[in-house]
């Protein structure tokens, strides 16, 4: 399937390319073409090609790890800028500045590097900084936009910003970039303490363990859905029998009720068949509607 957006302005730029499927690059696997993809860290190359897009109205968005999102069957007719990235320093002793597409894996290593505490919670959470941020990515008890400093960002015409902690809008698997794709994180320093590498390494040991459950090597986005107030999404589909449901080549985790996999064949279509399944399912058993922590792109 092709796109139908042509732009002189966007095809002079370097490195873009056109309709460029985007499966390869979701941990989903599924995806259509974007009529415009630009992968790069270049922040100036980035700001051209948003003020671009909007000045010409096409549609655009970051993509960073690829984890969390669930790309349409159909693609996404617009202008997609994948973040990559391995930047990441210490800008003071406890202040870690890493780039929006350096991985999350990376900024986590670095820190335990520098005997800093903070981030250990995270340890086997996949995608990008810039992404883990956006989504406050974490677990119950933590989540990593609390040791943002402060980040650079691109505003929704296109001009470079920077955001204080406190303009975060920080609450459980939020901040607010979570669903404003024409707001693009640049870069991102936290504040982290100095801390006990035994220590550290016994909340480690405890965030692997807490993760081992999960699926291994599956094509899947991470949790589907968020917890709802005072109970746990992965339990409440284990209780209405829904492990193993399976649509088309969508199927609910036997080993976690919170992941959905893609088995190999499934299109964009099958999941969101599927995550509309559960979501019926759960309200009508036990009157709770569940919120998708996975991001929708180009539906």
């Amino acid at each position: 399937m092709s796109t139908n957006i042509s732009n002189p302005e966007l095809d002079a730029l370097p490195e873009i390319r056109k309709d460029e499927i985007l499966t390869k690059y979701t941990t989903f696997q599924v995806g259509g073409p974007a009529a415009y993809f630009l992968e790069t860290n270049n922040s100036d190359l980035i700001e051209k090609a948003v003020k671009i897009a909007i000045k010409n109205q096409i549609p655009y968005s970051a993509l960073g790890g690829g984890s969390n999102i669930l790309v349409s069957d159909k693609g996404f007719n617009g202008l997609i800028i994948k973040l990559n990235s391995t930047a990441c320093e210490f800008v003071e002793p406890d202040v870690l500045e890493a780039d929006a597409g350096t991985s999350l894996a990376k900024v986590i290593r670095t820190s335990l590097s520098h005997n800093l505490t903070g981030l250990e919670f995270a340890v086997g959470i996949p995608g990008s900084f810039g992404g883990a941020i956006a989504g406050n990515a974490g677990t119950s008890g933590h989540g990593i936009a609390e040791y943002v400093e402060k980040l650079k960002y691109l505003d929704k015409n296109g001009v470079l910003r920077i955001c204080e902690k406190k303009q975060l809008d920080v609450s459980y698997r939020y901040t607010r970039f979570k669903y404003t794709p024409t707001e693009i994180i640049i870069s991102a320093s936290l504040k982290l303490k100095i801390g006990n590498p035994t220590e550290s390494q016994t909340l480690i040991k405890a965030a692997l363990e807490k993760r081992s459950w999960q699926p291994k090597g599956a094509w899947c986005a991470g949790c589907i859905f968020k917890n709802p107030v005072n109970n746990v999404a992965g339990k409440l589909i284990d209780e209405a029998g829904l492990k193993g449901k399976k649509i088309g080549g969508a199927k609910i985790s036997e080993e976690h009720g919170n992941f959905l996999l893609n088995t190999g064949h499934a299109t964009a279509e099958d999941i969101v068949i599927l995550i509309s399944f559960v979501k019926q399912q759960i309200r009508d058993q036990f009157g709770i509607q569940l919120e998708e922590e996975v991001r929708y792109l180009g539906f």
